[in-house]
């Protein structure tokens, strides 16, 4: 299997776990504050991301997270978390996806930035045809939000920072340390919120075993989601990001009564078309460059 599959794989299991994660904070939001779910989730999942860590000896020392690409990454991480969380207490969840789903494309334009990452118009278009059909999916209101649309707005910044953040990391850092060092961070951002949120409450066993539920999304979202930002290019492993959206749709229908009409089924197609498009372009490349090599190679 190739980086590029690997990452695709990743990001699939990643971003299928925090689409459950986002769903179950909305429904936890109704009980308890936005800092008192991020605290509860987010020490549940350090707790697992730590105990991992150091059964398998990928812990490494305290100074390695002081270093600049470190500390950006983990910053950003919170910020983003916590911008995320209070959107979602005043923001319907699919407007939220939305917002989340511009991601690939400004990671895509970062990347080849910061990185020099060779883009293709191919790529860029199948890039765009799956945000569009995002957008026919959730079919965002014009509606103004007031501040949450702007915290959804900061959220997608730092979305992009921590996730151009990730691929510059040092390879021998290991991917579940670094997601137990940014879930440790999160974590600590909710005791910044508290002071500017509604009191915290004891949680009802209907709300401690939700947020466990969360705690276990997002020990799987932070390892595979740093796996495949660390694995493979990012313009061919970014798009795929979008599948997990119909599922979002699948939630919101279930917990909240939407339901999804011809548009949106539209939109549900283009977004498999455009993960499967990224796909086929990406076996296309490696059967030209083992072509090529073939081609090359001595004659036997």
């Amino acid at each position: 299997m190739t980086d590029n599959l690997r990452g695709i794989l990743a990001v699939l299991i990643g971003s299928t776990a925090f689409a459950f994660n986002d769903a179950i904070v909305k429904l936890v939001s109704a009980e308890l504050p936005s800092g008192e779910i991020i605290v509860i989730r987010g020490a549940i999942a350090t707790v697992m991301l730590a105990t991992v860590s150091i059964a398998i000896g990928a812990v490494r020392p305290l100074s390695s997270l002081m270093t600049p690409i470190m500390l950006l990454r983990i910053v950003s991480a919170a910020a983003a978390t916590t911008c995320i969380v209070l959107s979602l207490r005043y923001m319907p969840l699919p407007t939220v996806t939305t917002a989340m789903q511009v991601t690939p494309l400004a990671v895509t334009a970062g990347a080849a930035i910061v990185f020099g990452e060779k883009v293709g118009w191919r790529r860029w278009l199948a890039t765009l045809a799956g945000f569009l059909g995002v957008v026919l999916i959730v079919k965002p209101g014009t509606q103004a939000f007031g501040a949450a649309a702007y915290l959804a707005l900061t959220a997608l910044l730092f979305t992009t920072m921590r996730d151009l953040a990730t691929r510059g990391l040092d390879r021998d850092m290991p991917s579940i340390f670094v997601a137990a060092a940014t879930a440790a961070a999160i974590t600590l951002s909710g005791f910044v919120v508290a002071p500017f949120d509604a009191p915290w409450t004891v949680p009802s066993w209907w709300a401690l075993g939700w947020l466990t539920v969360c705690g276990v999304c997002l020990f799987v979202a932070n390892i595979f989601m740093v796996v495949a930002l660390r694995t493979g290019e990012i313009a061919v492993v970014a798009p795929f990001r979008y599948a997990p959206v119909p599922l979002t749709v699948w939630l919101g229908y279930w917990w909240w009564g939407d339901v999804l009409d011809s548009t949106a089924f539209l939109g549900i197609g283009l977004v498999v078309a455009a993960g499967l498009y990224t796909l086929h372009r990406e076996r296309s490349t490696l059967r030209n460059r083992a072509q090529g090599v073939a081609k090359r190679s001595p004659a036997q």
